[in-house]
């Protein structure tokens, strides 16, 4: 029994590195969807709306919903790079990814994007569980557990680093950056690790006000701003880059980040459950190597995106004209029409739609969001979106939106990623 286990993983090893070849060659939008395990218990014969047939189809129950029972229609079929199981681990999602994170120490960006509606697990995936407790004193504390794909990936990219050490010099960098109603956050800002090692933050931190006052941007002494650089990357001028030096030192200026933003957001009266879900988070790790024999080297950086929730709510009027996002939001069972809560998410939807087309003119910078994620849309950029969606059948039209917007940027393509070299001086 061993060797045949042994032999399956190698087996699966070998699928997931040709998988990774063709999609390399093909340069598109990788698309992975990850249900979340029903919260109903078992024995209460309520029965799921999404099932998985093979590693890459996924159906859509929507017989199961009662407005269909009588109308004799069957599910709807999605296909997908890779379709996991209810029930798989935080590990087995990570293998799926790790030659993606691993990419970056050769000098090539990727990004990886977290999608779906509210609890559908996003977060949780991309993070895993970030719980803020209260203790003595009233002291907030957080703690990390289940290390989603993010946290993993630091994990094996200090633990290679260690590795290769006799060979290579590498250096790491951290930033965090949050997108809320437009607005561009650093949340590495006003902690004490960052004050202590940035090297690029500390005049902003000094004389920084509550970024969360509505009703003024002067709070900011330095306002980000969305730049080009002369290389053609889009870049947020003024966000800050930290040096971490290992795993222990990058969860450390999470717990920071994470303390003092949930402390701005109670202060400013705000409900933290409800201003996470309609913000998003941006972390990236950017990783310098160079070969110390011969002085060559290579830069490669990596997003991990958590969007903000993709839920609908009815329109108040009919839709006149169709358009790619109306066909994502088309309804199951109801004669309502539909559309996004979050505007920069329905951006995104548009962006996509634009690039599917090949529309010459591209809304990137209808939204925040997505003039930050431009490169990861159309530059040479190695990117996955993970869609996570609910399995219970009061959800499925929000489970049919993430799955048709999944299926519909999987043919986003991006072109094929080079490696990005540096020479020494």
């Amino acid at each position: 029994v061993g060797t045949l286990k042994n032999q399956l993983s190698l087996e699966m090893a070998n699928r997931r590195k040709l998988l990774h070849e063709v999609q390399d060659l093909r340069g598109s939008v990788r698309v992975y969807c990850r249900p979340r395990p029903m919260t109903i218990a078992p024995d209460s014969g309520v029965t799921s709306i999404i099932s998985s047939p093979s590693h890459d189809v996924g159906l859509l129950h929507r017989e199961i919903v009662s407005d269909f029972y009588d109308k004799g229609i069957g599910p709807l079929c999605f296909e997908f790079d890779h379709m996991f199981a209810a029930n798989s681990s935080q590990r087995e999602v990570y293998t799926e990814m790790e030659e993606l994170a691993l990419g970056t120490l050769e000098g090539y960006n990727a990004c990886l994007m977290t999608y779906g509606q509210s609890n559908s697990g996003k977060t949780y995936s991309m993070f895993g569980n970030l719980d803020l407790s209260h203790g003595e004193d009233s002291e907030v504390l957080l703690d990390l557990n289940e290390c989603g794909i993010h946290f993993s990936a630091i994990r094996q990219l200090f633990d290679v680093t260690i590795d290769r050490r006799e060979r290579f010099e590498d250096s790491l960098t951290l930033s965090i950056l949050e997108i809320h109603n437009e607005k561009l956050i650093d949340l590495t800002a006003g902690t004490n690790f960052a004050e202590n090692s940035c090297f690029n933050v500390r005049d902003r931190i000094l004389k920084r006000k509550d970024t969360f006052d509505e009703e003024s941007d002067e709070g900011n002494t330095k306002k980000l701003e969305i730049r080009t650089n002369h290389d053609g990357d889009t870049n947020v001028q003024g966000l800050a880059s930290v040096p971490i030096k290992n795993y222990e030192e990058a969860v450390r200026l999470w717990k920071e980040s994470l303390i003092l933003r949930a402390k701005r957001i109670k202060d400013s009266g705000r409900d933290l459950r409800s201003y996470e879900v309609s913000s998003h988070l941006i972390a990236k790790i950017e990783v310098m190597s160079t070969n110390i024999t011969s002085g060559v080297g290579t830069v490669g950086k990596i997003q991990f995106v958590d969007l903000a929730a993709s839920n609908v709510t009815p329109r108040r009027s009919s839709k006149s004209k169709a358009t790619g996002v109306d066909n994502i939001l088309a309804p199951l069972g109801n004669e309502n029409d539909w559309k996004f809560t979050n505007k920069s998410i329905s951006t995104f939807a548009d962006v996509v739609d634009a690039r599917v087309n090949f529309s010459r003119n591209v809304p990137y910078r209808n939204s925040s969001l997505t003039h930050v994620l431009r490169d990861a849309i159309e530059a040479d950029t190695k990117t996955v979106l993970l869609a996570c969606v609910r399995s219970e059948s009061d959800n499925l039209q929000d489970t049919a939106n993430s799955l048709r917007f999944a299926s519909k940027i999987r043919k986003v393509v991006i072109g094929k990623a080079t490696k990005r070299h540096i020479a020494s001086a």
